[in-house]
C-alpha cells in the first residue's frame, strides 16, 4: 500500500501515527486480525486443600481497543494432583474479573464441576490447557486468571499448581502461562 505524507507536524489520525515523518499504519478493520498480545507467567507454587476455588496465582490483563473486539484466551499449567486413597482430581475455571467464563463440567447434578479426575491412583501429575475465545465488550483494562479446587478433599485431597518434582521425568520449576490475544470482531 502506498502511503504519501505532506507537511512535517507530528499527530495522529484513526490509526495512523505520525512522528517526525515517519508513519505506522495499523490495520484494525479487519475481521480475525490479532491486535495485541499479552502474556502472564507465574512459577509461585500454589496448593489448594479445600473445595471453594480458589486463585492459582496465574493472571494477565490487556485493554481490548474496541469494545467489539475478542479475546482469544490460551492457558498452560502444570499441575500435581493427590490423595491419600485413589480417586482424586479437580476442577479449574477461567474467569474474566470475577465473571466465571469457563467452567467444568459437572459429573452428576449434585458433584462437584470436574477438569480432571483420576480413579487408579492417588498422586498424579500433568498439564491443564485451556482455550477460549471471550467477548469482554469493554475497552477498559480486564484481568483474566484460572481459579481451582480439588475433587475431594477429605484423605488429604490437594491440587497444587507450578509444583516441580525431584524427579528427572517432570520440570523441576515449572512455569505456567496465560496468552491473551485481543482479535478484531
Amino acid at each position: 500500500m502506498a502511503l504519501a505524507l505532506s507537511g512535517t507536524s507530528n499527530g495522529s489520525l484513526n490509526n495512523l501515527s505520525l512522528s517526525g515523518n515517519t508513519a505506522t499504519i495499523v490495520d484494525t478493520g479487519k475481521a480475525g486480525t490479532i491486535v495485541q498480545v499479552v502474556q502472564g507467567t507465574t512459577s509461585t507454587e500454589v496448593a489448594i486443600t479445600g473445595t471453594t476455588y480458589t486463585d492459582t496465582g496465574l493472571t494477565a490483563s490487556i485493554t481490548p481497543t474496541s469494545s467489539s473486539n475478542k479475546v482469544l484466551i490460551f492457558v498452560n499449567q502444570p499441575f500435581n494432583s493427590a490423595r491419600d486413597v485413589v480417586d482424586h482430581g479437580f476442577g479449574m475455571k477461567l474467569l474474566r474479573g470475577s465473571t466465571e467464563i469457563l467452567i467444568p463440567t459437572r459429573v452428576t447434578s449434585t458433584a462437584a464441576p470436574l477438569s480432571f479426575f483420576f480413579d487408579n491412583s492417588n498422586n498424579d501429575w500433568g498439564h491443564i490447557n485451556l482455550s477460549y475465545l471471550d467477548s469482554p465488550s469493554t475497552t477498559s483494562s480486564t484481568t483474566y486468571k484460572t481459579q481451582a479446587r480439588p475433587y475431594f478433599d477429605s484423605s488429604n485431597g490437594v491440587i497444587r499448581l507450578q509444583r516441580g518434582s525431584s524427579s528427572v521425568v517432570y520440570d523441576q520449576n515449572p512455569t505456567s502461562t496465560i496468552i491473551l490475544m485481543e482479535v478484531v470482531a
